[in-house]
């Protein structure tokens, strides 16, 4: 019986050492991914720089008539149909 009980004491002990080894490597991952994603460069589109994707002169009524015209599945699909 006292046999019985350290094997499962032993088990339980192995048991929790691993998952909180297992635990511990998880949060480690996890800090270090974070921390590589803060300090890559966030790319963003900055509208304040003057950039305008309609050149001058254009209207988004001629841009989708371009792309309807472009060839065989390319461009922008219509949503709403006249």
């Amino acid at each position: 019986d006292f046999a019985e009980g350290n094997i499962h004491h032993k088990a339980l002990l192995i048991s929790v050492t691993v998952c909180s080894i297992l635990l511990v490597l998880i949060i480690v991952f996890c800090y270090f991914r974070y921390k590589r994603q803060e300090t890559r460069p966030r790319y963003s589109i900055g509208l304040e720089q003057d950039e305008t994707y309609i050149p001058p002169g254009e209207s988004l009524k001629d841009l989708i008539e371009q792309s309807q015209s472009s060839g065989s599945g390319s461009g922008l699909p219509l949503l709403v149909r006249k």
